[in-house]
């Protein structure tokens, strides 16, 4: 495979006169079809194996696939080199039956580790992280352990763990996993200087959400008149939907065209409730839930994108997708920076963006004083681009993985 320099990248390396190429598996922490799963694991196998002699995908299928879905996805991925084992889950529940699925998930993973002499075992967060170190324990497979953020913590946040114990429980499974693998991928440099204040010594990569930049693209064109503001994703656990609907409010009074586009699948009324409660006109509210592929088309008529983030101890670690994808589109950003991973360095810096300081009128309404500014260089659009071309771009993380499963396999 080619790098944009032309330079030939072999994952094969000379090691006390051998050969070794790097073998995969991947594990990753939920379906197939997940929307994630396709754009930050599926796309960057893609041109991963194409370097890769052997390269396999395990997924865990909480909803059951049809035999036609399953074949036909199958087929697929066998045509692009990656082989894929779907691991059937029990429950939808990851806290209650996590350690089930570590357990069947470990035993399909010593499996394909010893029958295709794998050597690179790639665990995405933390249920995957387990498998991944209980089959390296017992082979000679090199561990990598891609976070994702700080796990325990996060389902603190949201509520999905509610007892203190088992938070205890979780976190010292976690910080084994960080003190345990060969190397560690962190989504920001904030965690990864977290855990370096935590004493932890493995090997630490950034490698931040990253988007292709041949699906999302810009037009060239110009943006100075605000007329579609877009918000990518989520409403629910996690996520400000109040601020999202704060900051349309405001933008109301300031462009009288303006138009909020939700593409998400958070149900009609608790939006209409959360929006009304803003005094947002809900008659200038488009809603739709629509497949990832169609993501780049809506974005590419947006003139404004948000990306509201419900502040946590766990999030100093979060790099959301739908910034790559904003600034892909040349669609610059409203985001609440402060403790977000790395927003504060990327966004404001860069002039990409504003910083949404606080909750309230006031935040919302400095924010859109701001971007009004912000419009009035013609360069901002380019420069998103060129940011997410330097910075997120599919090749950018790819290149990132092709260096660490270098350096896995030379120890």
């Amino acid at each position: 495979m080619k790098n944009n320099g032309g330079d030939v990248i072999h994952m094969m390396v000379s090691s006390g006169g051998t050969q070794q190429e790097a073998r995969v598996l991947y594990i990753a922490s939920s379906s197939i079809c997940d929307p994630l799963i396709v754009s930050q694991v599926v796309r960057y196998l893609r041109v991963l194996a194409r370097d890769l002699p052997c390269c396999h995908l395990l997924t865990f299928e909480r909803v059951p696939l049809t035999p036609v879905q399953s074949a036909e996805i199958e087929s697929n991925l066998r045509t692009d080199g990656i082989t894929w084992t779907p691991l059937v889950a029990r429950s939808r529940s990851r806290v209650l039956n996590g350690w089930r699925e570590i357990n069947n998930g470990c035993k399909t993973a010593l499996r394909l580790i010893r029958t295709h002499g794998l050597n690179i075992v790639h665990g995405r967060s933390f249920v995957p992280g387990n498998i991944s170190l209980r089959a390296c324990r017992k082979t000679n497979a090199r561990f990598l352990y891609d976070m994702r953020g700080f796990w325990a913590e996060e389902k603190w946040a949201k509520g999905t763990i509610r007892q203190q114990m088992l938070k205890k429980l979780v976190q010292r499974a976690e910080d084994r996993l960080f003190h345990k693998a060969d190397r560690l991928v962190s989504l920001t440099d904030s965690g990864k200087r977290q855990l370096q204040d935590r004493d932890i010594s493995t090997p630490i990569d950034v490698i931040p959400c990253c988007v292709d930049t041949d699906l999302f693209q810009w037009n060239g064109q110009r943006r100075q008149n605000v007329r579609r503001i877009i918000s990518v994703g989520s409403l629910g656990p996690g996520y400000q939907a109040s601020a999202v609907f704060g900051v349309f409010a405001a933008a109301q009074h300031k462009w009288p065209n303006a138009r909020l586009q939700l593409l998400t699948r958070t149900k009609q009324e608790v939006i209409d409730q959360v929006a009304q409660a803003a005094g947002c006109d809900l008659s200038r509210i488009d809603v739709a839930a629509v497949e990832p592929s169609e993501v780049p088309r809506y974005l590419s008529t947006a003139d404004l994108g948000l990306c509201m983030i419900q502040p946590s101890v766990a999030k100093v670690a979060s790099s959301p997708t739908r910034l790559a994808e904003y600034l892909a589109s040349g669609v610059p950003v409203i985001a609440n920076c402060d403790g977000i991973g790395d927003l504060l360095e990327i966004v404001p810096e860069n002039r990409v963006g504003v910083n949404l300081r606080s909750f309230d009128s006031a935040g919302y309404q400095q924010c859109i004083n701001e971007v009004d500014e912000l419009l009035e260089d013609p360069n901002v659009s380019a420069r998103c681009r060129r940011l997410c071309e330097e910075r997120f771009s599919l090749e950018v993380g790819v290149r990132a993985y092709q260096s660490i499963y270098q350096r896995l396999i030379t120890v």
